[in-house]
């Protein structure tokens, strides 16, 4: 004790002799939450020796003859006896709390606060903020609170950066794009205020201001296009996020927005607009997996809803208090299901998919123009076809004379594959037959996979693959399985290449897959041959319930024909891992063709074997009909590969048309109702959904906000009034926060998701109360908001900062330097296509599905779902439009949230995997070749001119000389690599765009 106290006399005299009196809500507090609160504060039931330290009269309650706390008297308080003990088993925090011991000066500071009388104060984010006074005569407030904070720091602000920097700044702040080479011009090398004020009103004008406030809103939302969980279902809640934009393009007050969000269903008369909204508390997960009770779901989404309003509105981490009292702010659990029953009586049911509802049906006039443009784009993919059609109609001729002659004698087009080896995954025994099949004796296993493996097909190629099931004599029920009832379920087929002294297998794609018949398993899940192309154990072709005459018959066409090499030999896996036991099957057989087409698009006899039997039987007057010669042109079609080209491409066309047909129609998005009858909400006992405690009523947290105003039976519209009330101290603050994030890389509280006693202080207090009551008195005006923020001094600052500011700021808190950080990935992507001018400008509509790898999706989904990127115009717009499943999000957003719970935090990343995307990926070099070709237009002839055009435009400014000589040795060596100047431009342009300043916001 004795060495502590004279460490305590020998700290600093700033300290220990300071005169101003402790800061009990920024000193004392954030010491007594980190050290002390997980075991003596506001959590009831894990509050240890009945001591409470989070309230000023739980600190100086009478603990039988003694006190934590004795005000004015550090000595007599058994506080400061347990933090200053050298003994383990009376020291605090103890040793198995696995907390780090006090140091002298947070020792020091409980002294001193104690000697001074103990006062407390409440945490400073539930304290009304107020408006600091301003010096007088000063020009901005943002400006005048900054400077008095950096005065005493003895700094100053930074110079004002270039206009270049600064209206590239801007435009990327306000629209999420790079500014206009026109819109450069006009505001010149000198920025005057009225200049300025008239650019910001411009981008704040502009339609794609909306889409870039919409991106930050879409994470806060939780949006996607898919339910998540395992079946991770497509919904078209999409007309929901055109809201968002339209709303803040109109400029719509927070304090509407909000409420509409929350509770808009409740407005007297409320419109089909006001219900859309809702969709908001709808964006959450939706679990639709076999086994799970949809109470439980539902139950889940309603804690959702109440965690996302903690976080969005409140910047509480309200979800701290679902199974107990929170730890360190004073939300008890009580709190918690009294808040979660405003959401606890929407009419819904905990389905997924279609089950989801409650839905709002609407029609949404975004659709109509992709609609029509993908009416135009198959017109014209039409139009290509034909012409290669045409082009080969007379080579057909020939074609169809050696056909015809080859299959005089007979034909057949599908032949049995003889294996050269054959096993089980389980033990069961494979017997092969000359005829081609396959027996299986089953030793009683539940699931079996069968692998067939050929030196050589008895084709030269294949196209496709047929399987065989054919009911086996004797066997019970069906015939076709070792199940009681004999009915088969095949889960899968993959078709592989094993390559002499290769350790891995090719696998080989497969396209399409049909069959003769198709049943209905007792699962419903099983029965469509379809699920032979995934390997979802649930979902596996069946003919249970339906006639077969003597064999169930698949067939499944190759993407593209196979043809094996000397050192290769053919793998097929017949997979019958369904949840039904003993559903594999007992005979099988397996034949190939080498037909194209059609062919192995169907059961039954191929084109071939049509002409084969009518050569045999008929007349050459009757050998063919208008029918059967257009089967086979088509087929003789697939084989030339122009043909190939324009019919796969002609066909994602008609699927994108189907799909913009959809959108077109009536749309069932998800919207909040309320149950006629109201649920009782109960609190969950260490929150598991069926364990049922006390019954609660909808309420506020009343330690937090106390509920003078509060009616005395509130509906989800009080609730939502309540959050953008003047009385609610934190809803202003928070929002402001989070565009302070935007616009400068971090907020003012740099934790902002946690306004709680857990999270940061604020950087600048003053600044952040001051623009949260300017936020209200303004009308909730987000415009103004920003227009105050972009207009200050402090906004205009260069980011360049000295060595010695670098090192005491790292991440610019003092506000001494302009904000620099790495754009957002969508943002990246969005300039790329912007600055190349391939960027298609269109405001809302369906989701687009931009370049990514392929093979994401079906490696996530065991082949369930494909990933198909859209064709042409659609696939350039913006990032906000891309197609969000959850459960395989886009791969080219390195940074972007996960779109599962609400995100307010902003992600940085360099990851080396997104220099690849940026280097390698479609999309990016699609936009590099976009800005050669332009280049090349504008300055024919001139490379130097031509990279200085591409610079203008990635950089938004001139090259110097340096950088010239650079770029013009880079074009010197891609010529002599590539011999082609537009490559060697394209590779320039890719150059510059990875550059940290392409990147980078400044």
């Amino acid at each position: 004790m004795f060495l502590i106290l004279l460490t305590l006399n020998l700290l600093p005299q700033s300290n220990a002799t300071r005169s101003t009196p402790v800061d009990f809500d920024g000193e004392v507090r954030p010491i007594l939450s980190d050290s002390c609160f997980a075991c003596h504060g506001p959590d009831a039931g894990s509050r240890a020796a009945g001591l409470r330290l989070d309230t000023r009269e739980g600190a100086l309650a009478d603990l039988g003859g003694y006190a934590a706390i004795v005000p004015g008297d550090a000595e007599g308080s058994e506080l400061w006896a347990r933090v200053t003990s050298e003994f383990e088993f009376e020291v605090m925090p103890p040793p198995e709390a696995h907390r780090k011991p006090l140091g002298n000066r947070e020792r020091e500071v409980l002294r001193r606060r104690i000697n001074e009388g103990a006062s407390w104060s409440q945490h400073w984010a539930f304290v009304p903020p107020k408006k600091a006074a301003l010096p007088e005569g000063a020009a901005h407030p943002i400006d005048a609170l900054v400077e008095r904070r950096l005065m005493a720091e003895g700094l100053e602000l930074a110079p004002a950066a270039s206009a270049r920097t600064l209206a590239r700044r801007l435009s990327i702040d306000l629209v999420g794009l790079p500014p206009e080479a026109g819109a450069l011009e006009a505001l010149g090398e000198t920025l005057d205020a009225e200049a300025w004020r008239a650019y910001v009103d411009a981008l704040l004008d502009s339609p794609h201001h909306g889409e870039r406030m919409a991106m930050w809103w879409l994470d806060v939302a939780r949006y996607a296009d898919s339910d998540g969980f395992q079946q991770d279902e497509v919904r078209t809640n999409w007309p929901w996020r055109d809201w968002v934009v339209r709303g803040f393009n109109a400029g719509m007050p927070f304090d509407e927005f909000a409420t509409l969000q929350l509770a808009g269903d409740l407005l007297p008369g409320a419109t089909e607009e006001q219900i859309l909204a809702t969709c908001f508390q709808r964006n959450h997960m939706h679990n639709g997996e076999g086994g799970r009770d949809p109470e439980e779901s539902r139950v889940d989404y309603v804690r959702d809803r109440t965690n996302t309003l903690g976080t969005v509105f409140l910047g509480l981490t309200l979800e701290c208090a679902q199974c107990h009292d929170h730890k360190f702010d004073p939300v008890s659990q009580r709190d918690y299901y009294r808040l979660s029953a405003f959401f606890d009586s929407i009419d819904e049911s905990g389905h997924a998919g279609g089950g989801a509802g409650p839905f709002q049906k609407l029609t949404a006039p975004a659709a109509q123009p992709h609609l029509e443009r993908a009416r135009r784009e198959l017109a014209d993919a039409d139009e290509r076809l034909a012409a290669v059609r045409l082009e080969h109609a007379g080579r057909f001729e020939a074609w169809l004379d050696a056909q015809t002659a080859r299959v005089q004698e007979g034909y057949q087009a599908w032949r049995p594959l003889s294996p050269d080896g054959l096993r089980s995954a389980e033990g069961s025994q494979l017997v092969a037959h000359r005829d081609g099949h396959v027996l299986c004796a089953s030793m009683g296993m539940d699931q079996e996979d069968y692998f067939l493996e050929v030196h050589e097909t008895p084709t030269d190629r294949v196209t496709g693959l047929r399987l065989e099931i054919p009911r086996v004599h004797g066997a019970p029920g069906a015939g076709f399985s070792f199940t009681e009832d004999g009915e088969f379920i095949v889960t899968g087929v993959k078709l592989r290449v094993r390559k002499r002294g290769a350790a891995t297998l090719r696998e080989v794609e497969l396209a399409s897959v049909t069959a003769n018949v198709e049943g209905k398993g007792s699962d419903a899940q099983n029965g469509p041959v379809s699920g032979l192309l995934g390997d979802d154990p649930r979902q596996g072709w069946t003919t249970a319930g339906k006639e077969v005459d003597a064999t169930a018959t698949a067939v499944l066409a190759l993407r593209d024909p196979l043809r094996l090499a000397l050192d290769e030999s053919l793998v097929v896996e017949v997979l019958q891992r369904s949840t039904v036991p003993k559903a594999h099957v007992r005979a099988l057989r397996i034949s190939v063709a080498d037909e194209p087409g059609q062919a192995v698009q169907r059961v039954g006899a191929t084109p071939l074997e049509k002409l084969s039997s009518r050569a045999q039987s008929a007349g050459a007057e009757s050998l063919l009909d208008r029918e059967l010669r257009e089967e086979l042109l088509l087929q003789y079609l697939e084989d030339v590969p122009a043909w190939q080209t324009a019919r796969r491409e002609r066909d994602r066309y008609a699927a994108q048309l189907r799909d913009a047909e959809t959108s077109a129609r009536e749309l069932a998005v998800t919207v909040l109702r309320e149950r006629g009858e109201p649920r009782v909400t109960s609190v969950l006992l260490r929150g598991v959904w069926d364990k049922k405690g006390e019954p609660v009523a909808r309420g506020f947290p009343g330690e937090v906000f106390p509920g003078d105003a509060v009616p005395e039976s509130p509906s989800r519209l009080d609730l939502a009034r309540w959050i953008t009330s003047r009385e609610n101290p934190l809803t202003a603050r928070v929002i402001v926060n989070q565009i302070w994030q935007q616009i400068f890389g971090r907020g003012l509280v740099s934790t902002p998701s946690d306004f709680g006693v857990q999270g940061a202080r604020p950087r600048y207090p003053e600044l952040l109360d001051w623009l949260a009551v300017d936020f209200m008195e303004s009308g909730w005006n987000v415009r103004h908001l920003l227009r105050t923020i972009v207009t200050s001094r402090v906004y205009a600052q260069a980011s360049e900062g000295s060595p010695d500011l670098m090192d005491r700021d790292s991440h610019g808190d003092l506000l001494a330097r302009g904000p620099r950080y790495r754009l957002s990935s969508w943002m990246i992507r969005d300039a790329a296509l912007a600055v190349s001018g391939l960027l298609v400008d269109d405001v809302g509509g369906p989701p687009m599905y931009p370049h990514q790898p392929p093979g994401v999706w079906e490696d996530v989904f065991n082949g369930r779902f494909r990933y198909h990127p859209t064709l042409r115009q659609a696939r350039l717009r913006r990032t906000l439009y891309a197609f969000w499943r959850r459960n395989a999000p886009p791969t080219y957003l390195f940074d972007a949230a996960d779109r599962r719970t609400c995100s307010v935090d902003t992600r940085r990343t360099n990851t080396p995997l997104q220099a690849l995307t940026l280097l390698n990926d479609r999309t990016y070099a699609e936009a590099s070749a976009a800005l050669a070709a332009a280049a090349l237009t504008a300055v024919p002839g001139d490379p130097q001119a031509q990279i200085a055009e591409i610079a203008a435009r990635v950089l938004q400014r001139s090259l110097d000389a340096d950088e010239e000589e650079i770029l013009m040795t880079l074009r010197s060596e891609a010529m002599r690599q590539l011999e082609d100047e537009a490559a060697a431009l394209a590779l320039l342009a890719s150059t510059l765009l990875n550059t940290d300043e392409a990147l980078s916001h400044e």
